[in-house]
């Protein structure tokens, strides 16, 4: 049998597996010698890493697995319905391989926005199973990029009111997981999210078997997914760019910041954040202590790394063709854009309807034919309990992870998050008693998960950026390359860290 370490790729919401092109690509780049390349079925592709000094002598395969059932408005079913189609296929690919001579002996999964949330529900099914799937597949690591963890969030502003009225109402069930109110009698009046961030539930059992975690998150312009909830944090330092020193690298990944002290902050007439600060410095000449004033201009954030400049509209707006074609469409929009609100509102309606009857039929299935492997209610009670005194669990939890030094929220001191929100002009972050309750126990669930924040201060929304997600139309989501890369590096290398753990567990990269 070919050992097998299976990466399972899951997208967002209403995307596809072609939206994470990018990022499996990079995944398979990572292999010694791409010339061995063998097709899987569709776009997934097995990839054999170089040879281990493992205890059985062969190659580790890598196989990249994207699903392919819950593409489009499917994902508007909800994130167990989802979650349950793709433990599915996930167990059906296994035994395809299998079936080819290819044992999956490590387990990795990485989710895309709510692919995110997703994969934290499918590896608490899987672990509800009798006997844990991860008894026979190894947890080697999870990981998400831009995922509302903490659901969708709620700023006082009258945008974010009005967006939050109509937003609650759209996708489905979905729509109300994110918005945390599908409060079902079943799980005693409280959310999805709720449930998936309790101590004692199957979800926080699974995500704690796996000894590498990465969040990874845009630190500023996602206005789909902001940094507290896809970094799991009660604050958003990045919130006003005017208050921090930051260090980004060549990648637009955030190596280090630090909070600016200042005595005042004002308005400059040609723009951005005049910066006044004050410190007692030792004169050692005279022996005297003298005070220095710094005087700093900020520029504002629409101009952000080798001079980019954020544009003033979306890019749906602007056509790919040489100025000033490009702003042709503009002018069209009077007459477009009655069509285009009502060919939204049918299709909304229809997708919601659709979404209903698959919600319906999937209940149905459940009550005449039960899936004895993939249970159906929130199992509160982690059902093996002895699972987490195994020989696996314990030595997958002595692992030495290395870290970012990212404040989260709760290793944060109180003091500076005072401070913080005492000085920023950025609007005020509403969290709920539950969200903030989400917070502590997802964080003490993952104390070792590492933080990468993106930033990508000249785009207009980054939130496709991170990812790569449609560069061969929009050329410009090539700057989120670095950030691709990164992720895939720590996936593919995580096996690495776990090799030495115990002698059948999965090895990747050369010994050291």
């Amino acid at each position: 049998m070919q050992a097998a370490h299976l990466i399972v790729l899951i997208h967002g919401l209403y995307g596809d597996l072609h939206n994470l092109h990018e990022v499996k690509s990079e995944l398979l780049a990572q292999a010694q010698d791409p010339k061995r390349i063998s097709p899987s079925a569709g776009l997934d592709t097995s990839v054999p890493s170089r040879p281990q000094n493992g205890s059985d002598g062969k190659e580790l395969l890598t196989v990249v697995y994207l699903p392919k059932n819950i593409s489009g408005a499917r994902t508007w079913d909800g994130i167990d319905v989802c979650a349950q189609r793709v433990a599915e296929e996930v167990e059906g690919e296994i035994d395809r391989l299998f079936d080819e001579g290819t044992d999956v002996v490590g387990f990795s999964v990485m989710g895309y926005s709510l692919g995110g949330l997703i994969a934290r529900y499918i590896i608490g099914l899987l672990n509800a199973r009798q006997p844990s799937f991860f008894v026979r597949h190894k947890p080697i690591s999870f990981s998400t990029a831009a995922t509302p963890h903490l659901g969708i969030l709620k700023y006082d502003t009258k945008t974010n009111k009005i967006v939050h009225a109509i937003g609650k109402r759209l996708f489905s069930q979905t729509g109300r997981q994110l918005y945390c109110l599908d409060h079902e009698p079943e799980r005693e009046g409280r959310s999805l999210l709720e449930i998936m961030a309790d101590p004692d539930s199957i979800f926080i059992h699974a995500l704690r078997l796996f000894p590498r975690v990465m969040l990874v998150a845009n630190g500023t312009q996602d206005l789909t997914v902001p940094y507290p909830t896809a970094s799991i944090s009660s604050t958003d330092p990045f919130a006003d760019p005017a208050l921090i020193d930051i260090h980004v690298d060549d990648k637009h990944i955030v190596r280090s910041y630090r909070m600016v002290t200042a005595h005042t902050l004002q308005e400059s007439e040609l723009g951005g954040t005049t910066l006044t600060s004050s410190a007692i410095e030792k004169d050692i000449a005279d022996d005297v202590e003298v005070t220095v004033t710094t005087i700093t201009h900020r520029p504002v954030m629409d101009v952000g790394l080798a001079g980019k400049k954020k544009p003033f509209l979306p890019p749906v707006f602007f056509l790919p063709l040489p100025w000033p074609l490009n702003y042709s469409l503009l002018v069209f929009i009077p007459i477009l854009l009655p069509f285009a609100l009502l060919y939204l509102f049918i299709m909304f309606v229809v997708h919601f309807l659709q979404s209903q009857k698959r919600i319906r039929e999937h209940r149905n299935k459940q009550a005449h034919q039960p899936l004895a492997m993939f249970p159906t209610d929130p199992l509160l009670l982690n059902p093996f309990p002895s699972l987490q005194s195994t020989p696996l669990s314990s030595a997958l939890h002595r692992i030495d992870t290395a870290t970012e030094d990212f404040e989260d929220g709760v290793s944060t001191p109180p003091i500076l998050d005072s401070l913080w929100r005492d000085a920023t002009s950025a609007p005020s972050l509403l969290l709920t008693s539950q969200q903030k309750l989400m917070v502590q126990q997802l964080n003490e669930a993952i104390p070792h998960a590492e933080r990468v924040v993106a930033w990508f201060p000249w785009v207009y929304n980054s939130h496709a950026m991170l990812i790569c997600r449609s560069v061969s139309r929009f050329p410009w989501q090539e700057d989120g390359r670095g950030v691709v890369k990164t992720w895939a590096k720590f996936v593919f290398e995580s096996g690495e860290k776990v090799r030495h753990l115990s002698t059948d567990a999965v090895a990747h990269g050369k010994e050291q």
